[in-house]
């Protein structure tokens, strides 16, 4: 049962005590049989993680977004013997018994017959200080150590690489927001199923921090992610395969964060010109890297 995963981390000019932490954490699971970092034009070194046995640097020079870096380190598993990859974002903290805890839940759910395209851990938000939990679309408990969801974010996602050939690479043309998420419902729509494992905490931090509009607390991240994310709200939400709640709250959800956005931040004048291009970019079916940058 050792060396079954591979470990794929994404970096974007990220703190590198973090990952270097994150690094050591893997290389002591038996579970891990190498670290593949494919780094997104990062501006700080990685230097010191260059000689460290078990561990590949792939520097793309650029941001190519994340889907691309993800793919061009599964592409490196796919050429080894590992059975799963380990996909984790830098700004993630890893444990060494985690890798363990979501390969024996993979096995253990595989024995009791599901047909699984990745489990992951429980994220446990370091903002809010708890556990991530859906509130509309809820997970589908079926023991206290699994539950049975529609998808999981990319970090801490164990991806069983037989179901990869058939389900298919990242979508490149993303680039980071629903990237994710994409993955796991165009899975259920070749029969698989992604699952939770309870007992596996990931501390994480989504977006750059919070802030509180009427009460109700919202995430902020930089400006321009809000193009990709109304963006690609707009792309998924003409395909079949993606779910109706998610269409529906997030659509929704457009309109609300265009008035937070607009009225709440110091750089309101920033945000609204990604928001409106974003939505013009959604409507014409436009992919890829955002041609202009404020």
């Amino acid at each position: 049962m050792q060396s079954l995963a591979s470990a794929i981390i994404i970096t974007y000019n990220p703190n590198v005590d973090v990952l270097k932490s994150n690094v050591t954490s893997l290389l002591a699971s038996s579970f891990i049989k190498e670290i593949i970092i494919v780094d997104n034009g990062s501006l700080n070194s990685l230097d010191s993680l260059r000689d460290k046995q078990g561990v590949i640097i792939k520097y793309l020079g650029n941001n190519r977004g994340i889907a691309t870096a993800q793919n061009i380190g599964l592409r490196i598993v796919q050429k080894s013997s590992s059975k799963f990859a380990l996909l984790l974002d830098q700004d993630s903290e890893i444990e060494s018994e985690l890798v363990e805890k979501l390969v024996n839940g993979f096995q253990e759910l595989t024995l009791c017959g599901y047909k699984l395209a990745a489990v992951g851990p429980r994220p446990f938000d370091l903002f809010e200080d708890k556990k991530m939990k859906p509130r509309i679309q809820r997970d589908k408990t079926i023991s206290n150590n699994f539950s049975i969801t529609k998808q999981i974010i990319a970090s801490g996602k164990l991806i069983n690489m037989n179901a990869l050939n058939e389900i298919g690479m990242m979508e490149d043309d993303l680039f980071i927001d629903g990237v994710d998420h994409e993955w796991c419902w165009r899975a259920g729509k070749y029969g698989y199923t992604i699952a939770i494992i309870e007992n596996a905490i990931m501390k994480h931090r989504l977006g750059d921090g919070r802030g509180k509009f009427l009460g109700v607390t919202y995430k902020i991240g930089s400006p321009v992610r809000l193009y990709y994310q109304f963006r690609n709200i707009l792309l998924l939400s003409r395909r079949a395969y993606v779910p109706l709640y998610w269409k529906i709250r997030c659509l929704i959800g457009m309109i609300l964060r265009f008035i937070i956005f607009s009225l709440k931040e110091k750089d309101s004048k920033i945000r609204r010109y990604y928001m409106i291009k974003g939505v013009v970019s959604g409507l014409r079916k436009d992919k890829g890297i955002i041609d202009k940058i404020y």
